[in-house]
C-alpha cells in the first residue's frame, strides 16, 4: 500500500477511530484525491497533516467512502431475467410448497431505487396473475441519510427517466414533478441500518433468521479488500435459503468466481445457491 495511504489509515484509526483498511487500495486513493481537490491540498503529505488536525475533514472523508449512488432498473438484463425467470420461479415454488411469503434482502440499498425496482416487478407479477402471496423485503444500509430518502420513496423526474411508462403508471403517483412509490409497495419494505461487516450477526436483526429467497448485494464488493469480500459473500451465502438467488453488479462477476454459485443466465449477475455454498479462501 502507498506509504502516505498507510499513514492516512493510521491517522483515521488512532485519531478518529475509523478503520478504513477494509477498503480496496485503488478506491481509497481515488477518495483521497477527491478530498485533496475539495480541500485544496496539493500533496498527500499536506492532506495527511490536515486530516490529522481537523475532525470535520475526517468525518467528510468517512462520508465519502459510503457510496450511495443507485438507479431504478440499473442493469436491464439483470431485471429482465428477474422478471421473466427468477421471480416467477419463486412465486411458483412458494405456491407449491404452501410457504407463507417470499423473503428478499437488499444489502446496501442506498436511496431505495434497487429495492423498489424488484418490488415493482414482484407486485406487478402478483397482480397480473391475481395471486395472493405475501412478500417482505428487508433493505439495509449504513448511510442514515440514504435510508431516510428511501423510506420516503419520493424521486424527481431525472431519477425515473429510464423507468418504463407501465411501471410509472402502476407503481408511482406524480405531483408537481415528484414521483412517489405507491403505498402498497412501500408497506412491504422494511428499511433499517445494518452493517454488513458486523461479525456478530449473519443477517439483519429485523429478519430474525435470514432464510432469504433472493439477496441483492450489488455494486459494493469491489470497494473492499479481497478478505472483506469473502467475509461478505460468506455472510450472504449463510443467509440464503437452499436454491435462493444472489444478485450482484456487472463489475463483480469476476469476484463471484471464488464462490460455489451457478450463474443462471450468462452476463446476468444472478447466481443460484447450491447445497454447499462457501467462499473459497
Amino acid at each position: 500500500m502507498n506509504g502516505e495511504l498507510v499513514r492516512i489509515v493510521k491517522i483515521m484509526r488512532v485519531k478518529h477511530g475509523g478503520d478504513i483498511s477494509r477498503y480496496d487500495e485503488s478506491f481509497l486513493l481515488k477518495s483521497v484525491e477527491k478530498r485533496m481537490a475539495a480541500t485544496s491540498r496539493a500533496t498527500m503529505a499536506e492532506y495527511c497533516t490536515y486530516l490529522s488536525e481537523d475532525n470535520g475533514e475526517a468525518e467528510a472523508f468517512l462520508r465519502s467512502l459510503n457510496i450511495t449512488y443507485s438507479e431504478f432498473f440499473r442493469n436491464p438484463l439483470t431485471f429482465a431475467v428477474l422478471e421473466q425467470r427468477v421471480l416467477p420461479r419463486l412465486i411458483e415454488k412458494k405456491l407449491e410448497s404452501g410457504s407463507a411469503e417470499i423473503r428478499i434482502w437488499s444489502a446496501g440499498c442506498a436511496a431505495g431505487q434497487e429495492v423498489y425496482s424488484v418490488a415493482i416487478l414482484l407486485d406487478e407479477l402478483l397482480l397480473a396473475r391475481q395471486i395472493s402471496l405475501a412478500y417482505r423485503i428487508f433493505a439495509t444500509d449504513i448511510a442514515e441519510t440514504a435510508l431516510s430518502s428511501a423510506r420516503n420513496g419520493v424521486y424527481d423526474a431525472a431519477a425515473v427517466q429510464n423507468v418504463q411508462l407501465k411501471h410509472i403508471r402502476s407503481s408511482f403517483s406524480e405531483q408537481n414533478g415528484s414521483y412517489t412509490i405507491a403505498r402498497r409497495i412501500r408497506e412491504r419494505i422494511e428499511f433499517s441500518f445494518y452493517d454488513l461487516l458486523d461479525e456478530r450477526s449473519t443477517s439483519p436483526p429485523g429478519s430474525i433468521y435470514g432464510d432469504f429467497d433472493l439477496v441483492f448485494c450489488s455494486n459494493l464488493l469491489f470497494y473492499y479488500t479481497p478478505a472483506i469480500r469473502k467475509f461478505i459473500l460468506n455472510k450472504v451465502c449463510h443467509s440464503l435459503s437452499d436454491g435462493g438467488y444472489l444478485v450482484t453488479g456487472e463489475a463483480e462477476r469476476s469476484i463471484l468466481e471464488t464462490i460455489n454459485l451457478d450463474e443462471i443466465s450468462p452476463m446476468s449477475g444472478i447466481y443460484q445457491k447450491s447445497q454447499a455454498c462457501k467462499v473459497m479462501i
